[in-house]
């Protein structure tokens, strides 16, 4: 007889780097999202503001990452995280954490391992993102891990996704920066993975400025693609 899971139904992760203005509503959102069931919520920070304090008094676990990076925070925060199945998202105010729970279910329903959300195919307020990442870097780059390794999927570096402890267990994560979020999908295609899609809405950036750079983070996700298909 298998024994039963003994650490949390779900983890939520929010790596932070100065979200004063919109940690408080993340995690506020995720209790709503979650509240019928056993949650933990894990974030990861950078910050030199109030978001570390914030959210250790609602309650979060705050660790702190060894280098800064996307992919760092995650790494990192994911090994605090003992729940059975594990969420993600930025928490900066352009993703509807209430929302999650559909993903869960669209999960467990389906007998998949992973969702990502969609963005493009969800709603999206008008400015939300920029023009040209909208309709040229984000489905070029998209295209691109489709093309080299056939995941099949519409929204490559949509940040609100969720899996199970098993997925996590099965993928080997490494890079520390943006390209964080290509590797998981393609380390998830070579772990045989079953990944799915659920459109999500997605809103204006309300927190503190965008710490993204097109150009040289969409240089990362080549990069790191050319580099995963071609230079092993």
């Amino acid at each position: 007889m298998v024994p039963a899971y003994s650490g949390h139904d779900i983890s939520v992760v929010f790596p932070c780097k100065n979200e004063e203005p919109t940690i408080g509503e993340a995690i506020d959102k995720a209790r709503r999202a979650f509240s019928d069931r056993d949650l933990q919520i894990v974030v990861p920070d950078s910050s030199t503001d109030r978001t570390p304090e914030i959210a250790g008094e609602l309650g979060a676990l705050v660790v702190t990452p060894p280098e800064l990076g996307y992919g760092a925070a995650y790494i990192h925060g994911f090994k605090h995280c003992d729940g059975r199945l594990i969420a993600m998202a930025d928490p900066d105010g352009t993703y509807d954490v209430l929302e999650m729970p559909g993903m869960v279910r669209r999960l467990e329903d389906g007998g998949f391992d992973m969702i990502m959300g969609s963005r493009l195919k969800g709603e999206m307020e008008p400015g939300a993102m920029p023009a040209f990442k909208r309709y040229f870097g984000n489905p070029f780059l998209t295209w691109m891990l489709n093309f080299l390794f056939g995941v099949g999927i519409s929204d490559a570096h949509c940040g609100m996704r969720v899996f199970t402890r098993e997925a996590l267990d099965r993928i080997n994560l490494k890079t520390t920066g943006m390209e964080f979020a290509s590797e998981m999908l393609v380390e998830a295609k070579r772990a045989g993975l079953k990944i799915g899609e659920v459109p999500i809405s997605y809103r204006k950036r309300s927190g503190a400025p965008s710490k993204l750079s097109s150009l040289g983070d969409g240089w990362r996700h080549i990069r790191y693609m050319l580099s995963a298909r071609f230079g092993r």
